[in-house]
């Protein structure tokens, strides 16, 4: 991909930018964007727990959520499923289930591994079973 601008509209664009981070700096004609180390602190912090609200149900379940999904794809181990992630639907027969980690074979005879902390939902046999 190629992306062409100029260089007021770069300009325009970051002072824009800094506005909307650092409103206290709006209006001024110049700047620093570097905040000071608290405030980068700060920063630092909201980011994390933006990140974690955002992406908190699919980061990472807990251990007796894992633990269940983990005993439920191991009692249809050799059965074709459908595993359906936050990256997308992986489909194929359960080889194995590790202690994080399911393990399946794809109709081209490839094996994937997906981590059971991604595994939202998996379809078997035309039944949905959820998480």
């Amino acid at each position: 991909m190629k992306i062409i601008v100029n260089e007021r509209e770069l300009k325009e664009y970051m002072e824009g930018l800094a506005r909307i981070v650092y409103p206290a700096f709006a209006g001024k004609e110049t700047f620093t964007a570097v905040p000071a180390e608290q405030d980068q602190d700060e920063l630092r912090r909201i980011i994390r727990e933006e990140l974690k609200a955002a992406f908190g149900a699919i980061d990472r379940g807990t251990s007796g959520d894992l633990q269940r999904m983990q005993q439920t794809l191991d009692r249809h181990s050799g059965k074709v499923t459908e595993l359906m992630t936050p990256a997308g639907t992986v489909e194929g027969a359960i080889e194995s289930v590790g202690g994080d980690h399911v393990r399946l074979r794809e109709t081209g005879g490839t094996s994937v591994l997906v981590p059971l902390s991604q595994v939202v939902s998996f379809q078997l046999s035309g039944k949905q079973v959820e998480r």
